[in-house]
Formats: C-alpha cells, structure tokens, sequence
C-alpha cells in the first residue's frame, strides 16, 4: 500500500455489530429499559417517558424506569412509583419523599426513597415491608435481598422481611461498599478501607460470602465499582473475571449485564461484548454510554447516555442485537477522516527537493504572476470596502444573552444537599452539647429549593430550616438533611456528631 497503509495511517482494525435502531430524545437520558423478553424498551427523559414505538407517557421528576411483569413499565419519580401498561395506569404508590434508586426481579420491587430508606413491594405495587438500613446505597436482588448503606453496613433480608445476616465491619477508620451483587447463592462485596486498615488487610478487596461464611477475599487491580455474577468493573480501566484482568479498558466501567461466560460491558463512548479471552466487539456510541438494559437473550440492547454537547438538548439512543454475527470494522484513532481512500504517493527526493523549477511547478507560481488565490482574495477585500455591502448589527440590544440561556433551560438539574463534616464534640458538666445543624452550604444551580428538613436517626423531622441548634447528649448522633427544589427533586446528605464526655 506504499507509505500509508493501515497501521501507519493511524487506523486499527476491530470487529463490531450493527446498530439497529437510532432514537432521538428531547432532553437529557436519565435511564433505559428493556422487557426480558425483549418485545418492549423505553427510555426515559426527566419529564417523560417513551416506550419505543408506542406511546409517550408525561410524568415529572423521572428517576428510573424498570419493566415488570407481562411487560408492563414502571416509572420513579419525585411523588414515589408509577406502572404503566402502554399509556394506561395500572397503579400507582405514592410516596412524599420520592422514588430514587429502583431494582425489580423474583417478582418484587425494591426501591429507595429521598431519605434512603428502602421499601419493598410486590408487583401489583401492594407495600410488603420497609427494610432495617438508612441511607441506602446498593441494592442487590438474587436469592435474598441485598442491600448496602453509606455507613458500610450491607445486610440480607428474606423476601418476608426477616434479616438473614449482616456483615462484620472492618477496620477502626471506617470503609465504603463501593458495589455488592450476587453470584448464584453468594454475595460479592466490593470494599474500600477510608484509610490504613490493621493486619495484613488491604484497602480495597473483593469479599464471597455464602450462608454468612467468608469464602474468598481478594485484591482487585483497581476500585471495582461494578459487579455482576464473576465480572467485576473497575474504575480504572478494566473488566475482571474472578479476580483476572480480560479487558484493558482505559474508562470507568458504567455497567455489566451477565451472561455466564461472556459479558456487555459499557465505559465511556462504547460498549463491549467481553468473554475471558477479552474484547470480542465494540460499537461505538454518539454518547456516553450511562445506561444500557438488555432482553434476556441480549438480541435487544438499549444503550443511552449524555453525548456531551451542551448546545443541543437531544441525546442520542442507540438498540443493537448482541447476537448478532461481528464483522471487520476500521476505527479511525487519527485526526483526518477517510485517510486510508487516500492512493499512495511516491516521490523520490530528487523530485520533491532537487530543482527550483520542480519546486515551481508544484506551487504553481511564476515570477510576476499572481495566484488564482491571490485574485480571489483582491476581489474579497474590493467587495467589503463597498460600505452597501457592510450591514451593521447591534447585537447587545437584540437580548440579554444570558436570560435567554436561563430561559432555555429545559432541564431539571437536582439539587445538592450539604449537611456539613463529621466532628466531635465535647460535653458540658450535665453530658449535654449545644450543636448546630448547618445546612446552608447546599446548592441548586437554578437556585429552587424551596423547603428544608432535618431528620434525626429514629427518621423524625426535627427541624425545617436550612440552620438550626440541637441539644444532644453523650454518644454517636446522626442527622439526614433533605432539600427539595420546587420541581419537587429530593437531594439528602448525612452528618454524624459525635459527643464525647469531658
């Protein structure tokens, strides 16, 4: 191929499969989903939900979308949980504080409110009990319930609301479950130790438990922040099958849907079909690939996620067969598009150094004559001196630009809340402390909270201002702080006290 062919020219060769359907939504993508049977998918904006040729259902404050049983879709929100089947209500559970995080699967519904409590339903929506965790951070749905809190607590519950088992907590710091999911009858638990840790522990592990007995603890390469079945996600860059690196991925790794001995695997603009040989295909997406929900059989794969682009309020959803047979595809990691259509130039250096006439010839310019370019541009500048052609535009008096921009904005951005650090106080002579709750540090770029809360670990509200003083006795206090904007969007932060005697 001369002197640019395939490699040199910055091109690789990879194998992909084709993307079958492309939809465009109006605003941001914030969740996918797909039927297990595959007949149905839908993805979700903030303020509706479409299900791929069927209806359009208007909701406000989206937060997830799962399908359920004979495909029926149900929709989080601010106000708790919605099913549908197509655009007809089937029921709905109504919950104040909101509907946040959402798993379904062995016929239950698990779902965590704006004050990270966890309720599970059955799914004709009919409430069966509230799980004993605050501040919910994973649920895991396999033989048991699995759940994990910001404490570093993760526990199990029977599908009656018993616990089953907790897990002994690790080293004098404190740590963090960064994921946790089931392998047949075993739990997996992803673990990072706040600081040094006694003994031989390290400060991020893989932990097996089955029937409440340690079986395996190992080192991952990196943070795992995904988990499914033996395939662990790193964040940074890899995909893991019990414990051995088989992908070299150089992004966080969003998702993992299991399938045994193989795995789609999503990070940053693509997906990946991964077995333990490592990469068998690729396709690249317009946007990040945030979500991705697939049919059991993996022929429907639904993929959406933030395509980066602040200018435009669409974001791009793609649906692929990942059973599809891969084909030959070449990826251009180049700046210059379509540079391997380019033929192959060979020129001697005689003919491209030697003489000044060749050099000339090449620029195709003689002495005293001028350029074709050199034209143009003389007939351009002739062409802008003539003052008709000038139109003067006053665009600061056309409209205030950044009202326009703030106008614009379709999007519901969640507010943040902040509950301030940990810290440790002392007590007075009568074991008592004066403390203030300090909640004005919270933030909502479009500047909507509108009501403040303040709950204490028995979950009682205990103030509903931004600021407020507490009187609390010697021991270990935790406080949730809840602001809600008035698109009626939840953020919750906590805060733990400690008060210490003299």
């Amino acid at each position: 191929m001369g002197i640019l062919n395939l490699m040199q020219s910055g091109h690789i060769m990879g194998r992909s499969v084709a993307i079958v359907e492309r939809l465009e939504s109006k605003a941001k993508v914030i969740s996918v989903s797909v039927s297990s049977d595959g007949s149905s998918s839908a993805f979700a904006e903030r303020k509706r939900v479409v299900i791929t040729n069927g209806p359009v259902i208007e909701s406000s404050g989206v937060t997830v979308i799962k399908h359920i049983l004979d495909n029926q879709l149900l929709v989080a929100h601010s106000n708790g949980l919605t099913c549908y089947d197509g655009a007809e209500e089937k029921w709905q559970h109504n919950d104040d504080t909101g509907a946040e995080k959402l798993a379904v699967g062995n016929g239950f519904i698990v779902y965590s409110d704006g004050l990270g409590r966890t309720h599970i339903l059955n799914e004709k929506g009919d409430l069966l009990f509230d799980a004993d965790i605050q501040n919910t951070l994973h649920i895991a749905i396999g033989p048991d319930l699995a759940l994990a809190d910001e404490a570093g607590n993760v526990r199990t519950f029977s599908w009656d609301g018993q616990l089953i088992w907790q897990r002994p907590q690790r080293g004098t710091v404190g740590e963090v479950i960064t994921a946790i999911g089931w392998n047949n009858d075993a739990i997996i638990v992803a673990r990072e130790g706040h600081g040094l840790v006694p003994g031989e522990e390290q400060a991020i592990e893989v932990e097996c438990w089955r029937d409440g007995e340690l079986i395996e603890r190992n080192e991952p390469k990196a943070r795992v922040i995904a988990l499914n079945g033996l395939w662990q996600g790193l964040d940074m860059g890899g995909v893991q099958y019990y414990g051995d690196i088989v992908a070299d991925i150089q992004h966080p790794i969003r998702n993992l849907i299991d399938g045994g001995e193989k795995v789609l695997a999503t990070a940053w603009f693509h997906i990946y079909l991964i077995d333990k040989n490592g990469i068998s295909w690729s396709v690249e997406h317009q946007g990040m690939t945030e979500h991705c929900a697939a049919s059991d059989d993996w022929s429907v794969v639904m993929i959406g996620g933030e395509d980066q682009n602040d200018w435009t309020e669409s974001e791009p959803v793609i649906i692929i067969d990942a059973t599809a047979e891969p084909s030959d595809t070449i990826e251009n990691v180049g700046a210059i598009s379509d540079w391997d259509e380019a033929p192959a130039i060979e020129i001697d250096a005689e003919d491209l150094y030697g003489k000044d006439e060749a050099f000339e010839a090449l620029i195709a310019l003689e002495d005293g004559e001028k350029s074709k370019s050199d034209t143009d541009m003389s007939l351009l500048l002739g062409m802008l001196d003539e003052d008709e052609d000038i139109v003067e535009v006053n665009i600061e008096s056309s409209y205030d630009l950044m009202a326009e921009l703030e106008t614009a904005i379709d999007e519901i951005i969640p507010p943040k809340a902040d509950s301030g650090s940990d810290r440790t106080v002392k007590a007075d002579a009568d074991g008592n402390a004066l403390v203030t709750l300090d909640g004005t540090g919270s933030y909502d770029p479009q500047e909507r909270i509108e009501s403040w809360q303040w709950i204490d670990s028995t979950g009682k509200e205990i103030a509903d201002k931004s600021k407020v003083k507490v009187k609390i006795s010697i021991g270990l206090h935790r406080f949730d702080l809840r602001v809600r904007d008035s698109d009626g969007s939840w953020s919750t932060d906590s805060l733990t006290i400690t008060v210490a005697s003299i």
